[in-house]
């Protein structure tokens, strides 16, 4: 069981481009190599976090600790 996993090889080409789009720079930041399979991982937990966070617990969490902050203020 487990995650699938799946072997991505990447590799230098040997001969010498000159297009100026072979040129290009190229900044890639994230690969996604699991949506293919259906099984929708994130790569490191701060990306799933940036999707998926504040959860509804979370606020309410942050609310409660605000209104014991109010109480303990007023009183």
């Amino acid at each position: 069981m487990g995650r699938k996993k799946r072997v991505i090889t990447l590799r230098k080409s040997l001969l010498v481009h000159t297009k100026c789009i072979a040129l290009e720079k190229i900044n890639r930041k994230f690969i996604d190599t699991s949506s293919k399979f259906g099984y929708g991982r994130f790569q490191i937990a701060t990306d799933k976090a940036a999707f998926i966070y504040p959860l509804k617990k979370d606020r309410v969490k942050e609310e409660e600790k605000a209104a014991a902050l109010a109480a303990t203020v007023s009183s």
